[in-house]
């Protein structure tokens, strides 16, 4: 190594040689051998547990052979090994010497030839980068401590610390490439576990304590720039691009912490070094500084800011570098300067777009890529992000810019022969290849005013679904992407003139993939140029109905056609011609039985977009579909059998009644009940059993009393899957190292019986005693999984318990005081649904017992002591520390429990309703469900009435109080999606809506109390309310409650 840079950070000699015993042991974890196979896997099995047993056993025998690997790592050659340790090597091998020789036999030949040398510095080389590599697993993750040693991980010793330390700091100036490459990694993963890990490794590996780290990358930089005409192998050029590689991988990791912790001289000093870099004739050191300036866009230093400039320059500079690498980077960098702070661009956007157009034709297709995220990003910004002027200089390119898109879209010939091969392949039958297998997920169900439910299908279903680039972010799926979102911004005025030429000659191309590509781009612009694109759809709808049903369609072709149907489903559904929806469906229902896996994926995933738009307009073709599907059932495997069971479950949402009606039940439920009893007895926690949980969840609801048949059979085989999944997840001693997934199928089989118990009301209790197997036991199950310790369970569970407080109470009654108390400590904001389902629970209790104060009264206080902190906002986490962010329909399902609660007795609320008054009025002004709401208001009135003077304890002021109490009976006469959307509705514009007929009682009652707060206060005191009242809320106060 450099003796300059060495003595300039004051490093310490260089390390100690390795011994010959750690030499051994990676030889033979190498298992090179030219013994008998058996003979050699021993020795390995061996060395392994020689190596963990070392790590385990103690903190010096760890510490210890971290350093000799270390060590092994810093050696860069055997020549500097002294005869003893040579000696020591060749002995430890126990008689299996041939690795010695070939890594240092040259070295007692004389030196040996130039093929032998060669041969064994290969040899040597591979050990010094597995020595690195079990450093770096041994620092990072280091086997379990033994029985012996007390501690929960092993630590280094301050001198093992410190001579690893500067050991990798060397080896960053290393001749080689993968040494080089080894000690990065270990250094970035160290200082990235030192931010989870900070007793054992923090101490030592953070960035703040490993002083010389930053101070050490940068004086490499420096060097290196200072010496740029030097060959490419001089010491100084590998300290550079060891340094820049070290500092490119800890600024992806870790970069808020690199910017906190690191020296602040040294850390400013990075960004102008790597400036410098951006002009080496070196490839390298361009490609890697350039990307760890990208990296710093999030952070953003001052230092970048005060060289904003000189970065722009060097990225306009580096435009058109020789390197695609480098190319590509330049794109990142424009991209990542747009989405986070675009203010530094607006000056330059106009040359910006030109050379983003031409990026984005680039020949290599990382460089496309990279560059067509440009215009995504663009059309995904803010309002506040961009103005007209940028607007401008993008609408001025689209007209080159669409034909661009639209040519990104088609596959290019290297993915087009593999996916003829797939095609080949599915042609064939057989099993499915990993590439067609879909990680399946399960959200527990939701009550309340929470709504956690995503909808993905409103775009016709997706994207996934419409190509076969898997997961795999590519130029096609950007391309379809940003062609979407720029119609969205632009409008079919700006996107049609210059996309319809190009689009034409697509869909009329011969060739098959430009036909795809060119649907593709006419399912893209649905969205944003529904209306424009109308008048042509009566010819279009054909031509997709022909490439789809078409023996001669390629799948892909299929599959995009299928896509794109779904896309204008609404047009289908809402034309005057009737028999558009019925050829639809027919060509749909046609394709679900093809044998390529993609059509059927596609077709299914259409199907369920048109059952979307249509809902009870699929009436009368329900009994072929559900033939079809049923058909189609026997013939797919794992992805599309998940597709089919989640377009049964779409239609069970959307079409209603109309599918539990007559013989549909008979023809679907039988099939799908053998398909879970075909998979239950190869693996009853098949993940593929999930949505065909759900989707039976679905159909139980909506088919009401006309499951029965089926009923029992159902029930009996959800809760053979949770006491399966329990008894599984029983086996791990610590709940933490459960994985979420292993409690899906218990999840979705509790979310299942939910659903039997909404679809069969009170019938649900007599299915429970008709099951002799699982009835004796469904009581004490329910109080298990509503103390579970996975909060998914948790969730499910307390769904399941409201739901039988309102359906079925007698299956709770015995166990109610447990329940009651586990739903009461399970309202903790820190888990917000398990939180909202708690307390949704806990109100459907409350509405049960009614007038009936008994079953509650022993926990009554402890309930509102939990309900307050939550209305008023002073709800804290479990180290103590406030929430300040507030839950989404906590507050609101909060102020509904407290009312029920006051509904069965106010006294339980009255007495300290002045703390929480102002809160619990916040709760109701945001309830958006009318019958909850008038649950919520009734206790409220009830609690009010019982403690009249909590008004004037409340808080801040008698009249802001009542401002408080008429601004929720306000929420009265606002509309539901105003609510929920958070609409002002306090200027005189809004159009207030008449309070529900259907609770004329309440309204009475409301009046009364507000005209009985109007008199109390005094008119001095309503003056002044009426004052701070916006003028439609005091009209509607006169007009509707005469106050």
């Amino acid at each position: 190594n450099n003796p300059t840079m060495a003595s300039a950070l004051q490093l310490p000699p260089q390390s100690a040689s390795p011994s010959g015993q750690v030499l051994a042991l990676l030889s033979t974890l190498s298992n090179p051998s030219s013994s008998s196979s058996q003979d050699a896997h021993a020795r390995h099995a061996l060395a392994l547990k020689a190596r963990d047993d070392a790590l385990s056993s103690s903190n010096d025998s760890y510490s210890n052979l971290c350093t000799e690997f270390c060590r092994v790592l810093c050696c860069q050659s055997p020549e500097l090994l002294s005869i003893e340790v040579l000696k020591e090597f060749h002995d430890s091998l126990a008689g299996d010497t041939d690795m010695f020789h070939k890594c240092c036999g040259w070295i007692q030949n004389n030196g040996g030839n130039n093929a032998q040398r060669d041969q064994g510095m290969m040899m040597w080389n591979t050990l010094r980068q597995m020595a690195g590599l079990l450093l770096k697993n041994a620092l990072v993750s280091p086997p379990p401590p033994s029985a012996l040693v007390q501690t929960k991980r092993m630590k280094l010793s301050l001198e093992a610390a410190t001579e690893i330390k500067h050991g990798l700091l060397r080896c960053l100036t290393d001749a080689l490439s993968p040494i080089r490459g080894v000690a990065s990694t270990a250094i970035a993963r160290c200082c990235t576990a030192a931010v989870y890990l900070e007793k054992s490794m923090g101490i030592f590996f953070s960035v703040g304590n490993w002083v010389e780290l930053v101070p050490f990358i940068l004086h490499c930089v420096q060097i290196g720039n200072t010496t740029q005409q030097t060959s490419i192998d001089s010491m100084e050029q590998h300290a550079g691009i060891g340094a820049l590689v070290t500092l490119r991988k800890l600024l992806e990791d870790i970069p808020n912490r690199v910017a906190a912790e690191a020296p602040s001289t040294s850390f400013h000093e990075l960004v102008p070094a790597l400036l410098t870099c951006l002009q080496s004739p070196i490839q390298t050191r361009r490609k890697e500084a350039l990307a760890c300036l990208n990296v710093f866009i999030f952070p953003m230093p001052g230092s970048l800011v005060a060289n904003m400039d000189r970065y722009l320059g060097g990225l306009s500079a580096l435009a058109s570098d020789e390197s695609a690498e480098i190319r590509q980077l330049v794109c990142q960098g424009i991209v990542s300067l747009l989405s986070q702070r675009a203010e530094y661009i607006k000056p330059h956007f106009a040359s910006i777009v030109t050379f983003m157009l031409t990026a984005t034709s680039d020949a290599d297709p990382s460089v496309a890529l990279e560059a067509c995220d440009f215009w995504l990003t663009f059309a995904s910004l803010d309002e506040d992000s961009y103005d007209d002027e940028m607007m401008g200089c993008v609408a001025q390119s689209l007209p080159q810019l669409l034909p661009v898109l639209l040519k990104g879209m088609v596959y290019p010939p290297d993915k087009i022969e593999e996916l003829l091969e797939d095609n080949a392949i599915d042609e064939r039958g057989g099993d499915d290849r990993q590439q067609d297998l879909a990680p399946v997920f399960h959200s527990a169900k939701t009550k309340g005013q929470y709504d956690s439910d995503d909808d993905d299908s409103e775009d016709g279903g997706s994207d996934d679904e419409m190509d076969d680039d898997g997961g795999e972010w590519s130029l096609r799926k950007c391309s379809a992407a940003s062609l979407d979102s720029l119609a969205g911004i632009f409008g079919a005025s700006y996107v049609l003139p210059p996309l319809l030429p190009a689009l034409q000659e697509g869909l009329r191309h011969p060739d098959q993939w430009f036909r795809e590509a060119s649907i593709l781009a006419l399912g893209a612009i649905s969205d944003g140029c529904m209306a424009e694109i109308t008048p042509h759809l009566p010819q279009l709808h054909p031509f997709l109905l022909s490439q789809l049903t078409s023996q001669d369609s390629l799948p892909q072709l299929r599959c995009i056609s299928a896509w794109a149907l779904g896309r204008y489903a609404s047009w289908t559904v809402t034309a005057d011609d009737p028999s558009l929806v019925a050829c639809s469906i027919e060509a749909l229902v046609g394709r679900l039985l093809d044998r390529n896996k993609k059509v059927q994926v596609a077709t299914c995933s259409a199907l369920g977009v048109y059952v979307e738009v249509a809902g009870d307009l699929m009436t009368p073709y329900l009994e072929p579909v559900y033939r079809a599907l049923m058909e189609a059932l026997q013939l797919y495997r794992t992805r599309s059998i998940l597709c089919l069971f989640d377009t049964l479950g779409v239609m069970a949402d959307n079409i209603g009644a109309a599918i539990g009606e007559g013989p549909l039940p008979g023809m679907y439920v039988p099939p799908i009940l053998k398909r879970w009893n075909d998979i239950g007895r190869e693996n009853p926690m098949d993940r593929s059993l999930l949505p065909l949980m759900e989707c039976l969840g679905s159909i139980t609801v909506v088919c009401g009393m006309n499951y029965q048949p089926w009923a029992v059979e159902t029930f009996e085989m959800a809760m053979s899957t949770i006491e399966g999944s329990m008894l599984i997840i029983s086996h791990y001693n610590d709940i933490s190292d459960v994985d979420d997934e292993l409690a899906d199928p218990m999840i979705c089989a509790i979310d299942l019986i939910d659903g039997l118990i909404e679809g069969l009301g009170s019938n649900f209790a007599t299915l429970v005693a008709g099951s002799a197997r699982f009835g004796p036991t469904f009581p004490n199950l329910l109080q298990q999984i509503v103390a579970h310790d996975i909060p998914g369970v948790r969730i499910s569970a307390f769904a399941v318990l409201g739901d039988l407080a309102r359906q079925a109470p007698t299956l709770i009654e015995a166990g109610l005081p447990t329940l009651l108390s586990e739903a009461i400590s399970s309202i903790d904001p820190m888990h917000p649904a398990v939180c909202n389902n708690s307390l949704w629970a806990l109100g459907e209790i409350c509405v049960r017992c009614g007038e009936n104060a008994g079953p509650l009264t022993p926990n009554a206080a402890d309930l509102l002591q939990n309900l307050i902190p939550l209305l008023m906002g002073n709800s804290i986490d479990i180290d103590g520390n406030p929430i300040d962010t507030p839950v989404p329909g906590i507050v609101e399902n909060a102020a509904i429990t407290l009312g029920r609660l006051a509904c069965v007795n106010p006294s339980f609320v009255a007495p300290e309703l002045g703390r929480f008054l102002l809160g619990w009025c916040d709760g109701l002004s945001k309830i958006s469900n009318p019958t909850e709401r008038k649950d919520a208001f009734s206790g409220f009135i009830l609690a009010l009435r019982a403690n009249p003077h909590s008004i004037q304890n409340a808080g801040p002021g008698l009249s802001q109080t009542i401002g408080s109490i008429l601004f929720a009976v306000v929420s009265w006469h606002v509309a539901s999606d105003d609510l929920l959307e958070g609409t002002n509705v306090l200027h005189s514009n809004y159009g207030f809506q008449p309070f529900p007929s259907e609770f004329v009682e309440l309204k009475q009652s409301l009046t009364q109390l507000l005209t009985d707060i109007k008199t109390s206060a005094g008119q001095e005191s309503w003056n002044q309310v009426e004052s701070q009242m916006p003028i439609n809320v005091k009209r509607l106060m006169k007009e509707v409650y005469n106050v």
